[in-house]
């Protein structure tokens, strides 16, 4: 792996470790975990519906062409 590729992924590990501990300061940990959790619901939901092939796109014009007809 280049160098340069691993010192993005050490940014990116830096960043998600400054948010979750001001999440925590902030919101105090239980919340913090369940702000953590929804996300992961999200991610993991965006993902499959990527890998099924539905996008915005797509189901907004479906929609449109349900209300138009």
């Amino acid at each position: 792996m280049k160098e340069g590729g691993l010192m993005k992924l050490r940014y990116v590990g830096a960043l998600i470790g400054l948010i979750i501990s001001l999440g925590w300061i902030s919101f105090g940990f239980w919340r913090m975990l369940l702000i953590l959790l929804a996300v992961g619901i999200g991610v993991a939901l965006g993902g499959w519906l990527d890998l099924q092939g539905i996008t915005l796109k797509k189901t907004l014009v479906k929609l449109l062409d349900k209300l138009t007809n």
